[in-house]
């Protein structure tokens, strides 16, 4: 003899971050009914197991829902005995729902969860449902944190001009887009990222079939950069020596500290604020080395700790462990360490903002201004290149791959031209320069 079939209630969005709708499911004699039962709920307060909310104290809301739901199912039980069993037809059978239920009439179909079940989600409901996706599928944290910083500005696009969906996004969308970003004074860097992760986020839904669209595919959506550059911030073994001789205190000690940690060894704000002692060892000969695989490439880096006098020093002093904290307040607080130590020299800083074409905008700031935590690894590699060693053995230590990339990195091109041209000036003018100021002074005049 057969079992009775069993009513069952699911959540129609079960990784929803709000309240999301209740709906039962009844499968009889090869036949599906689907009935909202007009209750949400926030995933957080359902017990999967049991298919019924969570009992708190003081939540008499989620008690309610529970006896609902337990009357619901008690009349589809009622409905499949006295039809003989199941012979009844999926819309007679939610008929009588309602009649049991209390609803004067059959529900607007747009009410309906068969409706919502076949209903797809809307872009902006499938940022959502992708991130806990990739969470979920284990996507490396950094790269996960980069996907839901931009969903949030999508969304905040969504809020402060317009919702829109898969199919609304096409070349009027970016005008409209990039207009937006433009008065919100964003990088252009920053800016084109958003607009790439929107086209991934539309090619993700679009290979689960939940759009048509391919107005966003194609090039020319990412604006192109001008070819106008400022000045590398890099910061030299003189002004490193005068960040470790300063008396600091508390929160900005370990600022001062982390930031010389990665400027001695050259790694990414990721790497470098994560150190722990099993990341270092000594050589058969003695040499102290960090071993480090990169969190954002996976590539794997070794480096000499003994390059800059005061690197072992402060790595004892916390321990070979990284001090912690977010990247946020460390670039914040390292500007005010860096103006304490007078790094006030002028730079010639390029800045590009986006808009439908790139606005360059050309100033001299104090160089303490433009310190952030990635100016640990370009003084890192511009350091080592200064003082003779050649690219090749600096690449291992930063992961780049190619040459070009870490000449293109530390700026060394154009300026390298430059000293060419000085130098063959000099030697035609019997002068020389002055390795500590850089001043030309003629032997010969």
């Amino acid at each position: 003899m057969a079992k009775l079939p069993k009513p069952k209630f699911n959540l129609r969005m079960p990784k929803a971050k709000n309240e999301t709708l209740i709906s039962l499911v009844f499968r009889y004699r090869g036949q599906r009914l689907v009935y909202s039962t007009g209750f949400s709920i926030h995933p957080k307060d359902w017990d999967v197991k049991a298919q019924r909310p969570i009992q708190k104290e003081r939540r008499a809301d989620l008690f309610a829902i529970k006896r609902y739901l337990d009357d619901l199912a008690k009349y589809c039980m009622d409905i499949f005995i006295e039809a003989d069993y199941g012979a009844i037809s999926l819309e007679a059978f939610r008929e009588q729902l309602d009649i049991k239920t209390g609803k004067t009439s059959i529900p607007d179909p747009s009410e309906t969860e068969i409706e919502q079940e076949e209903k797809q989600p809307t872009f902006l409901e499938f940022l959502d449902i992708e991130l806990a996706e990739m969470k979920e599928q284990g996507m490396r944290m950094s790269s996960w944190d980069s996907f839901d910083r931009h969903a949030k500005i999508l969304k905040r696009f969504a809020e402060e001009v317009r919702p829109f969906d898969y199919e609304d996004v096409d070349w009027n969308f970016r005008f409209e887009f990039i207009d937006w970003l433009a008065s919100r004074k964003i990088k252009l860097g920053y800016g084109n990222k958003t607009l790439s992760t929107l086209r991934q986020f539309l090619e993700r839904a679009k290979r689960k079939k939940l759009h048509t669209n391919s107005d966003y595919q194609g090039t020319g959506w990412i604006v192109p950069q001008k070819k106008a550059q400022g000045q590398m911030v890099v910061l030299t073994p003189e002004e490193l020596q005068r960040l470790a001789d300063l008396r600091l205190f508390n929160f900005a000690d370990k600022v001062r500290d982390l930031f010389l940690i990665g400027a001695g060894t050259g790694q990414r704000f990721s790497d470098y604020s994560r150190y722990k002692p099993d990341n270092f060892y000594k050589t058969i000969n003695g040499i102290p080395i960090l071993s480090i695989i990169s969190q954002k490439t996976d590539t794997p880096a070794k480096i000499p700790l003994n390059i800059f006098p005061w690197l072992i020093p402060i790595l004892e002093k916390h321990d070979y462990t990284s001090p912690k904290m977010s990247m946020q307040k460390f670039n914040v607080t390292i500007k005010d360490i860096c103006h304490k130590a007078k790094l006030t020299d002028k730079v010639f800083i390029v800045n590009q903002y986006i808009g439908r074409k790139a606005r360059v905008e050309k100033t001299y700031v104090p160089k303490y201004k433009e310190v952030t935590s990635h100016t640990c690894r370009r003084s890192f590699a511009t350091n080592l290149y200064r003082m003779g060693y050649r690219l090749a053995q600096i690449m291992p230590m930063t992961g780049h791959a190619k040459e070009a990339q870490l000449r293109e990195y530390i700026g060394i091109d154009s300026e390298q031209n430059a000293e060419e041209i000085a130098f063959s000036i000099m030697q035609r003018q019997g002068g020389e320069a002055n390795p500590k100021t850089g001043h030309l002074r003629i032997v010969n005049g």
